[in-house]
């Protein structure tokens, strides 16, 4: 991508404020960052997007183990995550359409306790995508994944207590890892008939 995708641009705003708006502007408690590659540059942003204090429900993670495997970082958000949760949702940073309300939509199936269903994947159209919400239940057999283990097998190996959460924004299914994918999540986030304020509160 030619740079760390957490610092790409979307109209002057980074992908990880983005990312960071959804988080905070939403219902979830409390937002921890995992940092790897490039970690004092992230962090640096996501400081300056907050005018260089972050909020006291915001932290900040360093996974010193992050070229061991992605399944590393999701390990190194739980192992910072409070105690008391008591469910947790996983938002790549490649996906910065997300909204607040994306990340609600999963909360509020969550608290209806549907029976036998413990993850929560936000789709569209039919088709899955991200974020996905855990129950804590799912914490200590992902602690105990391999670094490389991919988590999205530990999710198909459980479709029984999955549950696709339908929401009307196309930003869910939408990732990047090319230059062409970041270009048409640029054309998707111009076109948006009204975007949320810029400053992050």
């Amino acid at each position: 991508m030619g740079k760390p995708k957490p610092l790409l641009s979307f109209n002057g705003e980074s992908c990880l404020s983005l990312v960071l708006r959804a988080c905070v502007q939403s219902r979830a408690g409390e937002t921890i960052l995992v940092l790897g590659s490039e970690a004092d540059a992230i962090r640096a942003e996501a400081e300056r997007r907050f005018g260089g204090t972050l909020p006291s429900s915001v932290s900040i993670v360093v996974n010193e183990r992050h070229e061991q495997g992605q399944t590393s970082s999701v390990k190194a958000g739980l192992e910072a995550a409070s105690p008391r949760t008591d469910a947790f949702a996983l938002l790549p940073v490649d996906h910065p359409l997300v909204t607040h309300n994306d990340l609600d939509a999963l909360i509020e199936r969550f608290e209806a306790r549907p029976r036998g269903r413990t993850l929560f994947i936000a789709s569209y159209e039919g088709e899955r995508g991200h974020p996905t919400l855990f129950n804590v239940s799912h914490r200590s057999p992902i602690l105990e994944m391999g670094d490389d283990e991919p988590l999205n097998e530990y999710v198909r190996l459980r479709e029984g207590e999955s549950l696709l959460v339908r929401v009307d924004n196309p930003g869910v299914v939408s990732g990047m890892n090319t230059p062409e994918e970041y270009q048409r999540l640029l054309e998707m986030y111009h076109s948006r008939p009204a975007r949320e304020p810029g400053a992050l509160t």
